[in-house]
This record gives structure tokens, C-alpha cells and sequence, in this order.
């Protein structure tokens, strides 16, 4: 029996011994600090900060993205320069080829571009498309203009001549004529192709390189 109680009393000494050790050692290197009333009111006061600054985040980026939009319906008459001026050129050249075959002229007609600066644009070019037609019937011109028109603002007329092909015996017509089409500068298109907001809905955006 009084082995036990020796037994009893050692476990009893080694218990309190490692209470004690463990308090010491969780006040040395764990700190308590039960939150009090000022200190969450304060944690609230932060987080309804943070979601007032949010929401005029979203609405900021909501109104941005709508003006964005605007502007891209605004540019949908314009042609994109997506690379080069060399290779816009040509891409506006392989589009108007692809509208006279459209309008089933001849294939081997020559088709004349020149590139100009508008006076106070900075980010857009006007380009001039100069046309002549010879010996074509009134048939082939009126699928011409058709597809023209099929074009909408992308192509404009600002000269069109029509005339026969002989004063005495006419049999077809010649057709002089000169067309422009509006090109935006690469970096108003990166502008417009920029990435939506991420709070916002996500919609397409304009793709540069536009066929006419």
C-alpha cells in the first residue's frame, strides 16, 4: 500500500511539473489575446470599408466596360490594323478583290490603293481605293454597287463615273470610280481590344483585321 501511494504521489509531482512546464512555455512563445468588443467593431468597420470600396470598384469597372462597348460599336465602320502597313494594305486589296468577284466582274481588274492622312485624326487613315472598269455590262455594274452597299460604312463612294463604251455603238459601259475606307491605328485597336473587366460580364471583343 504504501508502495502505491509513492507510485501515486510520483505520477501526482510529474503531472504538475508538466503543467507548469507547459504554461511557461505556451505564455513564452504562444500569445493569447481574446478579442475584445472595440476590437472586433473595429474588424467590422474594416471589412464594410473594404466592400464600399468594392462595390464603387464594380461599378467603376461596370461603367468603364459600357463606355468601352460604345466605343466599339463606334468603331465597326472602320477597317483594323492588325499588323503592318504593308500587309493592312494588302488585306484591304485581297477584300476588295474578293467583293468584285462576289460581284462576278472580271478578275484581271486592276485595283489602285492609296493611304492618306486625315487632318486632325491621329489614329485613323483614310484610304483610297480607285477603280476602272472597261467594256463591262450594266448587268456586272449593278451586282457592283449592290455589293457595295452589302459593305455598309465600311466602304464609302466619293467618286463614280459611268459611261458607254462607245458614243456610236455602245455595247457596255466604262465605270471610273473611287472608294475610301477608314483605317483606326494599331493602338486605338489594341485599346478597344483590351480585356474586359473581371467583375463584368465578359462579351466579345472587336477583332482586328475586319474584312470590308
Amino acid at each position: 500500500m504504501s508502495t502505491l501511494t509513492k507510485i501515486n504521489r510520483r505520477q501526482l509531482i510529474l503531472l504538475l511539473v508538466m503543467l507548469v512546464t507547459s504554461f511557461f512555455f505556451l505564455r513564452r512563445f504562444v500569445s493569447f489575446s481574446l478579442p475584445t468588443s472595440a476590437v472586433l467593431e473595429e474588424r467590422v468597420q474594416e471589412l464594410q470599408s473594404l466592400r464600399s470600396d468594392l462595390l464603387v470598384a464594380r461599378k467603376q469597372a461596370a461603367e468603364r466596360q459600357e463606355a468601352l462597348q460604345a466605343l466599339q460599336a463606334l468603331a465597326k465602320p472602320y477597317w483594323f490594323a492588325s499588323g503592318q502597313r504593308a500587309l493592312v494594305d494588302q488585306e484591304i486589296n485581297k477584300e476588295f478583290g474578293k467583293l468584285l468577284r462576289q460581284a462576278q466582274l472580271p478578275a484581271n481588274q486592276k485595283i489602285d490603293l492609296q493611304r492618306s492622312k486625315l487632318p486632325g485624326m491621329t489614329h485613323i487613315q483614310e484610304v483610297r481605293i480607285r477603280l476602272e472598269l472597261r467594256g463591262v455590262s450594266m448587268r456586272e455594274v449593278s451586282r457592283l454597287l449592290q455589293e457595295v452597299h452589302n459593305c455598309g460604312d465600311k466602304l464609302n463612294w466619293s467618286y463614280c463615273r459611268i459611261e458607254p463604251d462607245n458614243p456610236r455603238q455602245p455595247k457596255n459601259v466604262n465605270l471610273s470610280a473611287r472608294l475610301t475606307a477608314l483605317v483606326l491605328g494599331s493602338e486605338a485597336v489594341d485599346f478597344l481590344n483590351q480585356a474586359p473587366a473581371a467583375e463584368t460580364a465578359a462579351g466579345d471583343t472587336v477583332k482586328g483585321g475586319a474584312a470590308l
